[in-house]
């Protein structure tokens, strides 16, 4: 009985996953469609494909990507699980990119699963967080106190934030000097676009706290 229900949920979370992915893919093919019928094959030639292809590529990631996000559905209840979330929907779309503009052994390569995963990380990273966001208003604990921050967690988070980009911004071009530059551009916007964005958002979100205060 357990294992059926399981079965059941496991089956329905794929559904889910698939039929998002669908949908996503269906929204990008309507758009690449549009641009077929009004501006023609320019935009296709540019990028060094066909509209064919650029449909087929929507819907293999598509399916992909759903899939895999229905697999880790569960997982959405947390915040790194609905980035997690994110990041696994877009990989295989990126992915499919690097691929399809690649010829013979230089599709898999590290380079390309490297910028794969790199851009799935800021932009599907970003996007499933910015759902949990908003699917949990009242958060609880680390999350909720950066969300209505006081005088004092805005001055902690500002500290940490300059402490590691201090720190990254002299001692990481001496650990950098043989890394791949996907993977630069990734611990650059780890140790500082990340810690510095998210003081900036914390006393954005102080101050529309405290003007609040001041009006009512």
């Amino acid at each position: 009985m357990l294992i059926d229900k399981l079965l059941r949920r496991f089956r329905s979370n794929l559904l889910t996953g698939m039929a998002l992915g669908f949908f996503v893919a269906t929204g990008f093919s309507a758009w690449v469609t549009f641009l077929r019928l009004t501006v023609g094959t320019a935009p296709f030639e540019r990028l060094d494909t066909t509209y064919s292809a650029t449909i087929a590529l929507y819907y293999g990631g598509g399916f992909v990507g759903g899939a895999l996000v229905g697999l880790f559905l569960p997982f959405r209840r947390a915040l790194w699980g609905s980035a997690l979330l994110g990041m696994l929907g877009v990989f295989p779309l990126y992915f499919g990119v690097a691929w399809t503009t690649s010829t013979g052994t230089g599709r898999f390569t590290l380079d390309n699963l490297a910028e794969s995963a790199v851009l799935a990380f800021l932009v599907g990273g970003a996007v499933g967080i910015w759902i949990w966001l908003d699917a949990n208003p009242e958060s609880p604990g680390l999350i909720g106190k950066l969300r209505k921050p006081t005088t004092r967690v805005v001055g902690w988070v500002w500290a940490c934030a300059l402490s590691v980009a201090t720190v990254s911004y002299f001692e990481l071009p001496r650990w950098s000097g043989t890394w791949n530059f996907t993977l630069v551009v990734l611990a650059a916007f780890v140790l500082f676009v990340i810690p510095l964005g998210l003081a900036a958002l914390v006393s954005l979100a102080w101050t529309r706290q405290h003007g609040r205060r001041q009006d009512s």
